[in-house]
């Protein structure tokens, strides 16, 4: 008898430990980025596929469509590095989700024997377990209690067991179906990286061409690439002069107060790096910022100190941020608008008129001109700068995507 009182206990335990193991969860935070990254390189290739359709609308190859078939072959290589490191994921996930099966089918079976070793000593005993006559048998008051106590928990252990038996199964049965299910994205995943490599293919052929009927006219090409990085460096020099002067100004003028709100300003512009809107209401980033060889002649460098914005022809142009208008100076027959944000300049160049004067107030979204247009063209391109008083930052670090 005693020995059997000693398996209730024991198998009373056994229940105890089984309920308080717990299952593995892990993380979505990974998989929900990636996926929203692949969303918005989605985007932005149908954006640049709609910007080349209408480039190649001129019925001749241009500098603008090695531009963007650079720009659209260097999305489409990442939106198959963001694939890769998805199925990686996957990957993880299916290791992870099958050890946890596993796991579960140990502990199922560990339950099952124990259920079955208690159902078997249940029926051995079955005498025993009438519960009035074990009761009664029993030498003293103390002993009957016991008695009572050990045949409750007993049952609750059976109980128990049982349901934990149900519980565990439900728990392998949800296992394998996301397996399953992570299996099927998987494949689906491996086709879509098969389709995307064929457009990467294709996009390369295209440009492959381009650069081909550009190659016969080399010489007109590389002029008209020297004639824009003139250009832009004769901007360039211009945009610095006129910044010199209107940072010596602020200092020179400013009092604590007007300094105080600069400061608070400037901050506030910091806090939103990467939360910018853009400069125009729709486009595409068509030559990045900072120095680098051009795409196709590469003896050439490139030296940017913001970035170019191809958009709707003659598009609007809003300020990123509130701020003050400090100057307006026409450079190279077009309109250059600077705004003050406390230490921080945003610069808008290549404007065709200007709705705003030196000295406004401005807000975030305002609209501050449109962009120049040329009649030959059907897109318009817009400079746009931010710069830490003399230094150029990267805008594309700062706008939303």
């Amino acid at each position: 008898m005693s020995g059997y009182i000693k398996y209730i206990l024991y198998f009373f335990l056994v229940i105890c430990i089984s309920i308080g193991s717990s299952n593995i969860v892990y993380s979505q935070t990974n998989k929900i980025a990636l996926t929203e990254e692949k969303k918005q390189l989605e985007k932005e290739l149908a954006e640049q596929k709609k910007l080349l359709e209408e480039t190649r609308k001129n019925k001749k190859a241009s500098l603008r469509e090695i531009q963007l078939i650079t720009n659209q072959i260097k999305k489409q290589e990442q939106l198959i590095q963001n694939i890769n490191q998805e199925l990686a994921g996957l990957d993880v996930e299916i290791q992870a989700t099958t050890q946890e099966i596993v796991t579960l089918q140990t502990k199922l079976d560990a339950l099952m024997k124990d259920y079955e070793k208690a159902i078997y000593i249940a029926y051995k005993h079955r005498n025993v377990l009438k519960k009035a006559s074990f009761v009664i048998s029993a030498d003293n008051v103390h002993q009957a209690l016991m008695r009572m106590r050990y045949l409750q928990d007993y049952s609750n252990a059976l109980n128990r067991q049982l349901m934990l038996i149900k519980e565990t199964q439900a728990t392998k049965k949800k296992k394998e179906e996301n397996l399953l299910q992570i299996k099927q994205d998987k494949q689906l995943l491996l086709v879509n990286k098969s389709k995307e490599k064929e457009n990467l293919q294709q996009q390369q052929i295209q440009k492959d061409k381009v650069v081909s009927n550009l190659k016969k006219k080399e010489k007109d090409i590389n002029a008209e690439i020297n004639r824009k990085i003139q250009r832009q460096k004769a901007i360039d020099i211009q945009i610095s002069k006129v910044i010199e002067k209107q940072i010596v100004k602020t200092k020179t003028v400013s009092s604590p107060k007007v300094e105080a709100a600069n400061v608070a300003l400037a901050n506030d512009f910091a806090n939103n790096q990467g939360k910018l809107p853009w400069p125009v209401e729709r486009g595409t980033i068509i030559t990045n910022f900072g120095t680098y060889s051009h795409p196709e002649v590469s003896t050439v460098k490139i030296n940017n100190n913001g970035i170019n914005i191809l958009t709707d022809k003659s598009a609007s142009v809003r300020a990123v941020f509130k701020g003050k208008v400090s100057t307006i100076s026409v450079i190279d027959g077009a309109n250059v608008v600077i705004i003050s944000h406390g230490s921080y300049l945003t610069v808008y160049s290549n404007l065709g008129s200007v709705c705003v004067k030196a000295g406004d107030q401005v807000s975030t979204k305002q609209v501050i001109g449109t962009i120049k247009s040329d009649p030959n063209d059907s897109k318009s391109e817009l400079h746009f700068e931010i710069r830490k008083e003399r230094t150029p930052l990267n805008p594309s670090m700062w706008i939303s995507r």
